[in-house]
């Protein structure tokens, strides 16, 4: 009885303190976090890429993003927009967050006055956002990613 006893403890204090469960109890988010965003944005036409950058508490975020045409310009085989970009964003509700945006960026390798843009995103999961971006440069433009959070 008393090995019956001891097993049946072994097992309650296991499955109480197995790694997985003190993880999430003790689960917390870290300041810097990296973020990786496929990337369409439309400005003098539709652009596809990529943005890679990093986040301080989800709030301030700056990164490097490239986005390039895969058509046929006059002068250069495919148009390309890349620069780097910063944003601060602030929680609206429990699961938006909006704020303001600049990009600093070269199109066809000829500097652009700076892009002040208004960012939303929106919390798909815990690393996972949605974003839509609206604002003018020397043009209009808008943009849309899908920003994952590695941790």
């Amino acid at each position: 009885m008393k090995k019956l006893i001891t097993i049946a403890v072994f097992l309650i204090v296991g499955n109480l303190a197995s790694a997985q469960s003190y993880y999430y109890k003790d689960a917390h988010k870290r300041d810097f976090t990296f973020q990786v965003a496929p990337t369409y944005f439309n400005y003098n036409g539709d652009l596809y890429g990529y943005q890679l950058g990093i986040n301080y508490k989800e709030v301030i975020n700056i990164s490097y993003f490239h986005t390039r045409s895969y058509q046929f310009g006059e002068n250069w085989m495919d148009d390309r927009f890349a620069g780097i970009q910063t944003s601060v964003v602030f929680p609206v509700c429990d699961k938006i967050q909006i704020g303001p945006s600049v990009r600093i960026a070269t199109y066809n390798e000829e500097w652009q006055k700076v892009f002040i843009a208004v960012e939303t995103r929106f919390d798909v999961s815990d690393v996972l956002k949605f974003a839509l971006e609206y604002g003018a440069g020397d043009q209009k433009g808008f943009g849309l990613k899908l920003i994952w959070n590695m941790y």
